[in-house]
C-alpha cells in the first residue's frame, strides 16, 4: 500500500490500535484478550502501565500497556524513533510482536536495525531486555511464588521424536543458559509438526501443533529427558470445513486442566470454490484433557443456529443478505477462537461476512447456555497515522490476516 506525501513531519505507516485507549480507572481483570501486534505509536497518558528500557544499541524504548475488558482487545504500544524507517516495504515479520505470555509476564520481540531485541514485561510494571534468543518456537514459564522463570526454545533434530531445547533460566537475580536433548515417550509415534503456540502448566512448558497435538516439557518435575505428546481429538463432524491453524485453540482452564477447542463450517453445498464459501451454519466444541484417564472428554458443543441472540446485541451484528432465511450468526465466517482463562464456559470467536474482509466482529459466547454475550467490531486494515507523509512509505500486507490472539 502506498501513501502519497505532501506535508511534513514524516511518519511511517503503522497498524492502528484496535480501539481508542480507555482512560480513567481500570478495575482488575481476571484475564485479558491480547492483540499480538505491538503498535508503533507515541501514545502516552493514562495507560495501565508505562515502562522504559534500553535496546542493545543504547536507544530508549518506551512501552505502554492498554488494558480493556474482553471482548475488547488489550494491547501494547511502543515508541522508538526510526523503528519503522521510510523506504523499502516493511514485512509483517519485522513488526514488533507479542510472542508469549504466562500470568502477568509477557515476552515481546522488537526489531532494532537488522537484529531482534527480546524484552520481558512484568505487570508490576517492570520492563527488561533479555539476551538474544535463537530462532525457533519459544515457551515461557514463571514459577508460582518465586522470582524464577524459564524461556525455552524448541528445536527439531534429524531423528523423529527427538528435540533440542535451549533453556534460558532466571533465578536468584541472574540468567543461565543451557541446552537439553530430549525425546518423546514413543519417538516413532510422535508426529508433532510445526509449533504454532505455547502455554504453561504449573511446572511445564507446552508447545502446540494446531494440527497434531501438544508436546509437554516438564521442567521442574519428572524425567528431564522425556517429552510427553498428547494427540488432539477429532471434534468436527465428518466432511465439515476446517482451516488448520485458524479454527482451534488450546489453553489451561480454571481447574488447571488442558482444554482444546475447534470451530468448523457447514458450507452451502457446492459453494466452496477453494477461495471462499457461503456458510449455511458453523459449529464449535470444547474438550477437556483428563490426565488420570489419559483421554479427552467433550464438555460443550453447539451450532451457531442454536445460539440465542439478545435484541440489544442483534443490532450490532452485520447485515447478511442470505441471513433472511436463517439466523445471522449462521451466515458468518467464524474462526480464530480464544478460550477464556477465568470462565471455562466462555469463548471468543472472530467472525466476518467473508473471511477476506477487513471488518470483523469479536463474539463472546457462553457455550453452556448457548448465548451471545457482548460483542465488538474491529478492522484489520492498514491506515496511515494522522500526520501526512512527505515520502512514499510502503508496508507489506497479507490480505488474509486476522489478528492473532493471546489470553493472559
Amino acid at each position: 500500500m502506498e501513501m502519497e506525501a505532501d506535508l511534513s513531519p514524516c511518519r511511517p505507516i503503522r497498524w492502528l490500535p484496535p480501539h481508542t485507549p480507555h482512560h480513567g480507572e481500570h478495575p482488575p481483570l481476571e484475564s485479558a484478550l491480547l492483540d499480538t501486534l505491538v503498535y508503533v505509536d507515541d501514545l502516552t497518558g493514562a495507560s495501565t502501565s508505562r515502562c522504559m528500557c534500553a535496546t542493545h544499541s543504547g536507544h530508549i524504548l518506551e512501552l505502554n500497556f492498554w488494558a480493556a475488558r474482553p471482548p475488547l482487545l488489550s494491547y501494547f504500544t511502543i515508541h522508538l524513533p526510526d523503528l519503522l524507517p521510510e523506504g523499502p516495504a516493511t514485512p509483517l515479520d519485522r513488526l514488533p510482536r507479542l510472542l508469549r505470555t504466562h500470568g502477568n509476564l509477557a515476552l515481546l520481540r522488537v526489531p532494532v536495525g537488522q537484529e531482534n531485541d527480546y524484552f520481558l514485561y512484568d505487570a508490576s510494571p517492570r520492563f527488561s531486555m533479555v539476551i538474544p534468543l535463537t530462532d525457533g518456537s519459544i515457551g515461557l514459564l514463571r514459577c508460582p511464588g518465586q522470582d524464577r522463570l524459564f524461556v525455552a526454545v524448541l528445536h527439531k533434530t534429524l531423528a523423529r521424536g527427538h528435540y533440542a531445547i535451549d533453556l534460558l533460566e532466571f533465578n536468584h537475580g541472574s540468567w543461565t543458559w543451557s541446552t537439553r536433548l530430549m525425546h518423546a515417550e514413543s519417538p516413532q509415534e510422535c508426529d508433532f509438526g510445526i509449533p504454532t503456540k505455547s502455554f504453561a502448566l504449573p511446572a511445564s512448558i507446552c508447545w502446540v501443533d494446531h494440527v497434531k497435538g501438544i508436546l509437554i516439557c516438564d521442567l521442574l518435575d519428572g524425567d528431564d529427558q522425556v517429552l510427553r505428546f498428547i494427540r488432539f481429538p477429532v471434534l468436527a463432524p465428518p466432511k465439515k470445513k476446517r482451516i488448520a491453524g485458524y479454527d482451534r485453540d488450546v489453553a489451561v482452564g480454571s481447574d488447571a486442566c488442558i482444554r482444546y477447542m475447534e470451530v468448523w463450517a457447514h458450507p452451502v453445498p457446492g459453494s466452496d470454490n477453494g477461495v471462499t464459501y457461503t456458510p449455511q451454519d458453523w459449529g464449535a466444541a470444547i474438550a477437556r484433557w483428563l490426565e488420570p484417564h489419559k483421554k479427552w472428554q467433550i464438555n460443550h458443543e453447539l451450532k451457531a443456529s442454536q445460539i440465542a441472540v439478545d435484541d440489544s446485541h442483534s443490532g450490532l451484528l452485520p447485515r447478511v443478505e442470505a441471513a433472511i432465511e436463517s439466523p445471522i450468526l449462521s451466515r458468518l465466517h467464524a474462526g480464530h477462537p480464544a478460550l477464556s482463562l477465568h470462565d471455562d464456559d466462555v469463548v471468543y470467536i472472530m467472525a466476518k461476512v467473508d473471511h477476506r474482509d477487513e471488518q470483523s466482529w469479536m463474539l463472546a459466547l457462553d457455550m453452556r447456555s448457548k448465548t451471545l454475550k457482548p460483542l465488538v467490531t474491529y478492522s484489520s486494515q492498514v491506515k496511515s497515522s494522522s500526520y501526512s507523509k512527505k515520502k512514499k512509505v510502503e508496508l507489506q500486507e497479507d490480505p488474509r490476516l486476522l489478528r492473532d490472539l493471546l489470553l493472559i
